[in-house]
């Protein structure tokens, strides 16, 4: 047996045993993995600026904690803390208001009359146990996702820690020449780039904006201001999640006045001028920094469509995921036509 053969049984043997080991990982690997390319350019600027390979690591995992982590924790802890403190007879009692005025509405409006009563089918009993089972759902997937969160922010210091000699090792034994595997990491990196900066950019634009409406009218504007910054990932109906509850809070407490404040305010200045408008300028603007060749651009509507399927099939990662997958196939089938010819 030639030694590379038996090297390569060898390699199949220790791949598999590996595998089984880290299977649990393998989706925070990727998470990891997309991180520390679509985060390249600033990891490589504190590695120029500082000494080491370690201090830049940390700084650089530091500041992704910060920005991208450490919000969810924020509003993890706080939400479980607000679970905690619900007074469950208000809340019955707000169901049965509730209850109640839809009840008015329907009677103060013909159009509206049925042969049956629907109100007498909302069960306050029911709702409240839904929303405890809920909550319970929602503590358990809560704590997963701060596990997975350590585990990621374990795998992308190490990814940027090693990541060179990684890149260095997987150029040298593709069957690809130099440039056309530097391309592909090129247009990967660049793009993710775009992605993560676009997302965190319009996440702190849009949710500092509706975090300066619900401060004026007395809530927590940090926690709704994150809120909101996640909402507005989920396509269309991702700002109504967030400003229809505070609308309906004010119109149930009497304010009618800013119950209708905060729906304008959210759909004209947020989900029109910022969303609409603004939020492809940023985008666009965060592109031409940060990709300077012209044949490693993808269309921003395409990276948009990408983020939203990738949400749709992966859940929140889908927004990492989705782009990379994309960003991929026009790298491959960009390459192909170049390979074929000179085959």
């Amino acid at each position: 047996m030639k030694p590379i053969h038996f090297l390569g049984i060898l390699i199949v043997v220790i791949g598999y045993y590996l595998f089984k080991v880290f299977s649990p990982f393998l989706g925070n690997i990727t998470i990891a993995v997309l991180l520390s390319l679509a985060t390249y350019k600033m990891h490589r600027y504190f590695l120029i600026k500082l000494p080491g390979r370690v201090l830049p690591t940390l700084i650089s995992t530091a500041i992704l904690a910060l920005l991208f982590f450490a919000p969810m924790i924020y509003i993890i802890t706080n939400a479980a803390s607000f679970v905690a403190k619900i007074d469950f007879s208000l809340l019955s009692n707000f169901i049965t208001q509730t209850k109640a005025w839809i009840k008015d509405v329907i009677a103060s409006h013909h159009w509206l009359h049925t042969s049956s009563d629907y109100t007498t089918q909302i069960d306050v009993n029911k709702i409240i146990n839904w929303i405890i089972k809920s909550a319970t759902y929602l503590g358990k997937k809560s704590a997963n996702f701060i596990k997975d969160t350590f585990f990621i922010l374990i795998f992308y210091f190490f990814a940027n820690l090693y990541g060179k000699e990684m890149l260095r090792y997987f150029l040298n034994i593709i069957p690809l020449k130099k440039e056309d595997s530097v391309t592909i990491f090129e247009n990967l990196a660049s793009i993710m780039g775009v992605v993560f900066n676009s997302i965190i950019a319009t996440a702190i634009f849009e949710g500092f904006l509706f975090g300066i409406i619900a401060h004026i009218y007395g809530y927590n504007g940090l926690i709704f201001g994150i809120l909101y910054g996640f909402a507005s990932l989920i396509p269309v109906i991702g700002g109504v999640i967030m400003w229809l509850p505070l609308a309906l809070d004010r119109y149930f407490d009497g304010d009618t006045k800013g119950a209708i404040v905060i729906a304008l305010y959210s759909i004209i200045v947020i989900s029109i001028i910022a969303d609409t408008f603004i939020k492809p300028i940023i985008i666009k603007y965060i592109d031409e920094i940060m990709i300077q060749d012209e044949h490693i651009r993808v269309n921003e509507l395409l990276i948009f469509f990408s983020i939203v399927a990738g949400l749709s099939s992966y859940g929140f990662w889908g927004m990492i995921i989705g782009p990379a997958v994309i960003t991929l196939m026009i790298s491959v089938l960009n390459l192909y036509p170049k390979l074929a010819h000179h085959r």
